[in-house]
C-alpha cells in the first residue's frame, strides 16, 4: 500500500507542477506555451484566396500559344481587377470572338489548336457553339473550384490547425478561410499558395550553357539596367563550386537576371541546341545568394511525363550523418518511367523541380527500379513537414493567391465568452456545494478531485499546443460530468458494503476500489466512451476532431484521478481520524431510500417502447414535413463587412439585427465579429438565403441601415455603394457558401457509425451477450432520433433551435453520456446475475433499482450544471445548452426504460427459440 500511495502521490506532484507551470505561461503572455483557442473563442485570420482562371483556361486549351486567345486572356484579366465580381469566362468568350472579328480570322473556340484538344475530344467536336463550349468550360472550372477547396482543407488538417472556417464564396472563383492560432503568417501562406507541381527534369551544365551566356553579355549591357557589373559579373561564376549550377546571383540581383533571361531578345539569343532550356532558381538561400539553373523542358512547357501525379507516398528519412531527405514514392507508371529516366541519365545530373524552384539536382548513380527518389535541401523539420504535407495533399488544379488577409474577433463575441466562463464557475460552485452536502468530507475530496481534472485538462492540452474550440469545451464538460460520476459510483458502491455489513470500513473502501466493485462499472463506461473518442479522432475532422481530442485527454486524466486519487485521500483520512462518513442525515430519507425502491420497471417496458416509438415516428415525420432550422455552418449566408464611426460591441448588433430580420415570424440571428479594427465588423446573416436577386440584396441592406442608423450619419446610398478609402458603411459584401461542406458531412456520418459499431464490439465482449451490445446501440439512435426530432419540430415557435456545428458537438456529447450511463447500469445487472439464481426479469430489475441511486445523482448535477450555464451563460449558449438538457434527459430515461427492456426481450425470444 506504501509503495502504491508513494508512486500515486509522486505521479501527481510530477504532474501538478507541469500542468501549473504550462498554465502559469499561458496566463502571464509568455510565448513558451499557450492555451490556443479557436476561431469561436479568440478570432483569427481571415484570407481570401483567389483561383486563377486565366491560368485553368491555358491548361484546357494544354497551354496554346495562340495570339487571339492570349489577348482575349488579357483583356479579360483586365476586366476582372476593375470589378472583381464580373463573369471571368463570359468575358473572355466575348472578347476571344471579338478580338477575331477585328482580325478577321476564321478562328473558333472549337479549334485543335485551342478547347478542340485532344484531352477534350469526347466534350468538344468541330461543331460545337459557344454555348455549348461555355457550358463544357464552367463545368470544368467549377470541378477544379471544389477539387482546390478539398486540397486545401486537407493541407490545412495536416498542418494542425482545428476547425478551420473554408467557405466558397457564391458565384465566384474566391475561397474564404479564416484560421485560428496561426503565428507565423508566412508559412500558411507558402502553404495554400504552393501548387505542388513536381517535375523529375534533365539538366544542361556549365559547359553547354557558357558559350551562350557570353553572346548575350553585350545584349545585356545595352538593356540599361543602371548596374555596372555585367552580365557575366553578377552570376558570380569562379564562385559555382558545382557544375550542376550555372550561376550564383545575390538576392538583389535576382528580379534583374529573371527578366533579362526571359526577355524577348534573350530567348531570341538561344541557339538552337539549347531551344528547350529554361532558368529556374535553387530553393536554398546561401547567405543571401541563391543557385541558377539551366533545364531542358519539352515543347509544351516545363511539364514533363516523368511528374507529381505519379507519386503516391512523401515521407522523411534521415542518412548516417543525421542529415534529413524527403523520399517520393511512385505508383508502378511511375516505377518504370523512374528506371527508364535514370538508365538515361547515368553519371549525368537531374534536376527535382517543386513550383518551378530547384530543390536539389542528383547525379544518377545507378538506375533506380523501385520508384523511390529523393530530395536533400537542408530541411528544418517544420520545413520537411510542411513539404510533405503538400506533395502528400496533392497538387492544386491551378495557381491560387492570396488576395486579402485580415484579423478577425471570436464567432461568440467577447462579451458571450465571459459570460460564459462565468456560468461555468457558478455551476463548478453549486457541484462542490452539492457534493459536500450529500457525502460529507468524501464530497469534498471529490471535489478537489475535480479541481485536480481540470488543472491537469488544461495543462495537457497547452503543453501540446492544442486549439480549444467550443466543441472541445463540450468535451470538457462530458469528462468533467464522468469524473463526478466515477466519484459518485465508488461512494455509492462503499455505502453498500458498509449497508451489507462489511466488518470494517477500510475493507469497505478498499472491495469498491476493485473490479467485483465499482472499477468494473467505472472502467467499462469510460472505455466505451473513449473508444467512442479515438474513432471520431481518426475519422472525424473539424468540430468532431476538436470534441473528441478534449474527450480523450479527459477521460485519461479522470481515470486516474478518481481511481488513484480518491482512494489516497480516503485512505489518508482513515489513517489520520480513523472514521468517515458517506453521507448526511439530511439526505437519509430522501435520495438514500430511493436504493430501497423494489419496483417492476420491466412490467412498464410496452408502455415505454409506445412512449418512444410515438416520439420515434413523430421526429422521423418532423424530419420530411417541416425539417430543420439550419444554421450559418449548413447554409452560408450574405457576408457584409461594415465600417463604423465608433468602437462596436458585437453583441448589441447582432441584438438590434435580430429584430430586424425576422422570417416566417421568427427573428434570424446573425454571426458578428470584429474585423480589423474595433469599429469594423463582418456580419454573415442566414437572412433570405434562399432567394436570390438583387431586390433582395437591397432589401437587406435597407433593412440593415435603417436599424443601424444611428451609427452612420451618411444616407442610404453613401452606405452601399462600395467605393474605395470610405470612412463608414459597407466596404464589401458577398454570398459565402456552408462551412460544413458535403464531405465533412459524410466523413462525421462515417465516424459515428464506426463509433456505434466499436461500441457494440466492445460492450459484446466484455459482456459476452450481443443483446447488451445491440440494446446499447438501440439506445443511443433512439436520444439522438428524439433529439433531433424535438429541434426540428419546435423550431418554428423557438429559433434558438437551430442546427450548426455546436448542436453537432451537443449530439456527441449526448451520445457519449448515455453510453455511459447504460454500461453502468449493464454493469450492476451482469453482478447479480453472477452472484444469484433470480430469473432474468427479476436481475434486470434489480440492477436498475440498484443503479438509479447514482443515475439520479449524476444526473441531477449535470442537468444542474446545464441549468445554471443556460441562465447566466448569454443566448449565444441557449442552443447548445438545451440540446445537452433534452438529450441527457433522453439518455438517463433510455438507460433505465429502453436499453434493460431491450436485453430481455433479445433474451426472452432467444429462449424461445
Amino acid at each position: 500500500m506504501r509503495v502504491r500511495n508513494f508512486f500515486i502521490i509522486f505521479i501527481t506532484i510530477i504532474l501538478t507542477t507541469i500542468c501549473l507551470y504550462y498554465i502559469s505561461y499561458d496566463i502571464y503572455k509568455n510565448k513558451k506555451k499557450t492555451l490556443n483557442l479557436g476561431l469561436d473563442l479568440k478570432g483569427g485570420i481571415s484570407m481570401i484566396l483567389d483561383i486563377s482562371e486565366k491560368d485553368l483556361l491555358k491548361k484546357f486549351t494544354e497551354n496554346s500559344k495562340n495570339f487571339i486567345f492570349l489577348k482575349a486572356l488579357e483583356n479579360a484579366d483586365k476586366k476582372k481587377k476593375e470589378d472583381p465580381n464580373a463573369d471571368y469566362l463570359s468575358f473572355f468568350i466575348h472578347s476571344f470572338n471579338q478580338e477575331t472579328k477585328n482580325q478577321k480570322l476564321n478562328l473558333s473556340l472549337s479549334s485543335p489548336i485551342l478547347f478542340g484538344n485532344q484531352s477534350n475530344i469526347e466534350n468538344i467536336d468541330s461543331n460545337s457553339s459557344d454555348s455549348e463550349i461555355e457550358r463544357f468550360l464552367r463545368k470544368k472550372i467549377e470541378s477544379s473550384i471544389i477539387s482546390t477547396q478539398n486540397i486545401l482543407r486537407s493541407r490545412i488538417d495536416r498542418f494542425g490547425i482545428i476547425q478551420p472556417n473554408i467557405q466558397r464564396i457564391k458565384n465566384s472563383n474566391r475561397i474564404l478561410i479564416e484560421l485560428s492560432g496561426i503565428k507565423n503568417i508566412d508559412r500558411i501562406k507558402n502553404i495554400l499558395e504552393k501548387k505542388a507541381e513536381l517535375h523529375f527534369l534533365e539538366t544542361y551544365n556549365f559547359q553547354e550553357i557558357i558559350s551562350y551566356f557570353n553572346a548575350i553579355n553585350k545584349l545585356y549591357e545595352k538593356k540599361h539596367y543602371g548596374i555596372k557589373k555585367s552580365f557575366i559579373d553578377l552570376l558570380n561564376i569562379p564562385l559555382i563550386q558545382s557544375s550542376n549550377s550555372v550561376g550564383l546571383v545575390h538576392i538583389k540581383y535576382k528580379k534583374i537576371i529573371s527578366d533579362f533571361l526571359n526577355s524577348s531578345e534573350a530567348i531570341n539569343f538561344l541557339p538552337y541546341h539549347l531551344h528547350n532550356v529554361k532558368f529556374l532558381w535553387g530553393t536554398k538561400n546561401l547567405d543571401n545568394f541563391f543557385q541558377l539553373f539551366a533545364i531542358k523542358i519539352n515543347d509544351e512547357g516545363i511539364s514533363s511525363s516523368l511528374n507529381g501525379d505519379m507519386v503516391t507516398h512523401a515521407y522523411k528519412s534521415f542518412g548516417p550523418l543525421n542529415e534529413m531527405s524527403i523520399n517520393i514514392k511512385m505508383n508502378q507508371e511511375g516505377t518504370k518511367k523512374w528506371k527508364i529516366f535514370t538508365e538515361k541519365n547515368m553519371g549525368k545530373s537531374i534536376a527535382i523541380v517543386l513550383d518551378n524552384l530547384v530543390y536539389t539536382v542528383p547525379v544518377v548513380q545507378s538506375v533506380i527500379p523501385n520508384g523511390i527518389s529523393q530530395i536533400y535541401g537542408h530541411f528544418s523539420v517544420q520545413e520537411s513537414n510542411d513539404l510533405i504535407n503538400v506533395l502528400n495533399t496533392g497538387k492544386l488544379p491551378t495557381s491560387v493567391r492570396i488576395i486579402q488577409t485580415n484579423v478577425i474577433g471570436p464567432y461568440l463575441g467577447n462579451k458571450s465568452i465571459q459570460r460564459g466562463i462565468l456560468s461555468f464557475f457558478i455551476a463548478l460552485f453549486f457541484i462542490f456545494i452539492w457534493m459536500f452536502f450529500y457525502y460529507s468530507i468524501p464530497g469534498l475530496y471529490a471535489d478537489v478531485i475535480l479541481f485536480f481534472n481540470i488543472i491537469f485538462i488544461f495543462g495537457i492540452l497547452i503543453s501540446m499546443n492544442t486549439v480549444l474550440t467550443f466543441p472541445g469545451i463540450a468535451g470538457i464538460i462530458l469528462t468533467l460530468a464522468m469524473s463526478m460520476d466515477a466519484n459518485i459510483l465508488i461512494y455509492e458502491q462503499i455505502k453498500e458494503n458498509i449497508k451489507n455489513k462489511v466488518n470494517r470500513l477500510t475493507t469497505s473502501i478498499n472491495n469498491s476500489y476493485t473490479l467485483q466493485g465499482a472499477l468494473s462499472s467505472i472502467i467499462d463506461g469510460q472505455i466505451t466512451t473513449l473508444l467512442c473518442g479515438i474513432i471520431l479522432f481518426y475519422f472525424g475532422i473539424g468540430p468532431i476532431r476538436g470534441f473528441a481530442t478534449t474527450l480523450i485527454i479527459g477521460i485519461m486524466v479522470s481515470m486516474f484521478t478518481s481511481i488513484c486519487l480518491g482512494r489516497l485521500f480516503l485512505e489518508w483520512h482513515l489513517k489520520k481520524y480513523k472514521k468517515i462518513s458517506f453521507r448526511r442525515k439530511i439526505f437519509i430519507f430522501v435520495l438514500d431510500n430511493i436504493q430501497n425502491v423494489k419496483y417492476d420497471f420491466l412490467s412498464k417496458r410496452k408502455w415505454s417502447y409506445i412512449i418512444s416509438c410515438i416520439l420515434i415516428i413523430s421526429s422521423i415525420l418532423s424530419f420530411f414535413l417541416k425539417g430543420f432550422n439550419m444554421g450559418l455552418d449548413f447554409v452560408g449566408g450574405r457576408s457584409y463587412v461594415i465600417l463604423f464611426d465608433r468602437k462596436i460591441i458585437p453583441e448589441k448588433i447582432s441584438e438590434i439585427l435580430s429584430k430586424t430580420f425576422i422570417e416566417n415570424g421568427k427573428p434570424s440571428f446573425p454571426r458578428i465579429q470584429t474585423f480589423g479594427d474595433e469599429n469594423q465588423l463582418k456580419i454573415v446573416t442566414k437572412y433570405k438565403i434562399w432567394e436570390e436577386n438583387n431586390q433582395i440584396d437591397e432589401i437587406i441592406l435597407k433593412k440593415m441601415f435603417f436599424a443601424l442608423k444611428t451609427y452612420f450619419p451618411i444616407n442610404f446610398e453613401d452606405f452601399k455603394n462600395i467605393k474605395k478609402n470610405k470612412s463608414l458603411g459597407i466596404l464589401s459584401m458577398e454570398k459565402v457558401g456552408p462551412v460544413v461542406a458535403q464531405d465533412m458531412i459524410h466523413k462525421a456520418f462515417i465516424s459515428i457509425i464506426v463509433s456505434l459499431i466499436g461500441i457494440f464490439t466492445y460492450i459484446f465482449i466484455r459482456f459476452k451477450k450481443w443483446q447488451f451490445g445491440l440494446g446499447a446501440i438501440i439506445s443511443l439512435i433512439h436520444d439522438s432520433i428524439i433529439v433531433l426530432g424535438i429541434f426540428s419540430f419546435f423550431h418554428g415557435k423557438f429559433p434558438v433551435l437551430e442546427i450548426d456545428q455546436t448542436f453537432i458537438a451537443a449530439l456527441l456529447t449526448i451520445i457519449g453520456y448515455s453510453i455511459n450511463d447504460t454500461v453502468i447500469v449493464y454493469d450492476k445487472i451482469r453482478k447479480i446475475s453472477k452472484k444469484t439464481s433470480f430469473l432474468m426479469k427479476e436481475t434486470i430489475n434489480q440492477g436498475i433499482c440498484d443503479s438509479l441511486t447514482r443515475t439520479i445523482n449524476t444526473s441531477l448535477i449535470t442537468l444542474l450544471v446545464i441549468s445554471i450555464i443556460f441562465l447566466f451563460g448569454g443566448k449565444i449558449l441557449h442552443s447548445f445548452m438545451l440540446a445537452l438538457f433534452i438529450g441527457i434527459s433522453v439518455g438517463t430515461y433510455s438507460s433505465i426504460f429502453i436499453a434493460p427492456s431491450i436485453i430481455y426481450d433479445c433474451f426472452k425470444q432467444n429462449i424461445k427459440k
